[in-house]
């Protein structure tokens, strides 16, 4: 199929859900003795686990299919390590979707911290013959608030662990805070979740249709003229050549994989291709005009690769990109480089139901 004919585009703000069925107005607790068994995906979470005890199940629908299932292991009154799995399905599956969740967990961690905490990103994969799930974590300390009979609200030091999953139409995420547990010994708990769990098992109950073309939804700001929604669905539509091209059939089941910063290079390479050929056939908006400016400067300088690092917020594969940073800001102020390059223009998508 010829890309630039696909017309089932979809312009609308950038929003997901995560439930198939019907979510419950307060999570519970299902309160299970022995193994309990996830039926979506035959998962099984047992009463104890490597020295963790099971806590509690909170179920979050009505199918108990969106679960955060937490086990502990306490060592004294003072020592323990919390471990919270999560495991719910999608009704649709983005490019952003695995950023826009370790993003938005920063977030949240340093709603409840007296200090500032950054996840450094860090990038992985599981395979098999079938199948090849890509995932985003990091260690990283932080100060935790708990509640304090005499101070309200007391902040601890944690060792701790996020990593989060892109397994098809399901996501899959660990949680562990730690009072006494090394880096190392969280990466190692960590690889054995995955190999418990059966995060590939996961991954299998629902692949992505990757027959199908994915679709396009653009953000709100390519609306004000022709120039800016052609020059983003072309963008988009080589992001998707470029995904199809360069990564493998079993990935593709499983996620977008939009980690890889040179599928976003060769996006805006042909944004900007597409602008130069293009820059006379319709008029455009003063704010059009100005964008295209400066992302001509950011591609003629190569600049591109720190452009997307500060564009993502540090959460792209690029390793460079920390050192790079301090030169590119002072490039972005000698060429007068203004924040609205760094907004997201559109996201490629499936729906899965």
């Amino acid at each position: 199929m010829n890309l630039y004919k696909k017309n089932f585009i979809i312009i609308l703000s950038f929003l997901f859900s995560v439930l198939f069925s019907q979510p419950r107005k307060q999570p519970i607790n299902l309160s299970v003795k022995g193994d309990f068994t996830h039926e979506a995906t035959s998962v099984i979470f047992p009463p104890v686990w490597s020295g963790f005890q099971r806590e509690a199940i909170y179920s979050y629908d009505l199918k108990n299919r969106h679960l955060a299932i937490s086990y502990i292991q306490q060592k004294d009154k003072k020592t323990k390590t919390t471990l919270t799995l999560y495991i719910y399905p999608k009704i649709s599956i983005d490019n952003q979707r695995l950023r826009d969740s370790f993003t938005s967990y920063e977030y949240a961690l340093n709603q409840n911290s007296d200090k500032g905490t950054e996840l450094k990103p860090l990038f992985g994969s599981i395979s098999n013959d079938q199948l090849k799930v890509n995932y985003i974590y990091s260690l990283f300390s932080h100060s935790m608030g708990q509640a304090d009979f005499f101070k309200g609200v007391k902040y601890v030091e944690k060792n701790s662990l996020l990593s989060i999953y892109e397994c098809g139409g399901w996501d899959f995420k660990i949680r562990v805070s730690s009072d006494d547990m090394t880096d190392e010994q969280l990466a190692g708990l960590k690889n054995k979740i995955e190999s418990y769990f059966g995060i590939l098992q996961i991954a299998s109950r629902n692949p992505l249709p990757v027959s199908k073309i994915p679709d396009i939804i653009l953000s709100p700001t390519v609306k004000r003229d022709s120039m800016m929604a052609n020059s983003a669905i072309a963008a988009a539509q080589a992001k998707i050549y470029w995904l199809g091209k360069n990564l493998e059939q079993k990935e593709l089941l499983t996620g977008f994989n939009d980690m890889r910063i040179d599928s976003e290079v060769f996006a805006i390479e042909k944004m900007v291709e597409f602008y130069k050929l293009h820059e006379k056939d319709w008029p455009m908006h003063d704010d059009t005009k100005k964008y295209f400016n400066e992302m001509v400067s950011i591609v003629d300088n190569g600049k591109i690769k720190d452009h997307i690092y500060e564009k993502y917020n540090k959460v792209i594969n690029y390793e460079e990109g920390s050192a790079a940073r301090d030169a590119y800001l002072r490039f972005k102020s000698d060429q007068n480089i203004s924040e609205n390059t760094n907004e997201i223009l559109y996201k490629i998508y499936y729906r899965l139901e």
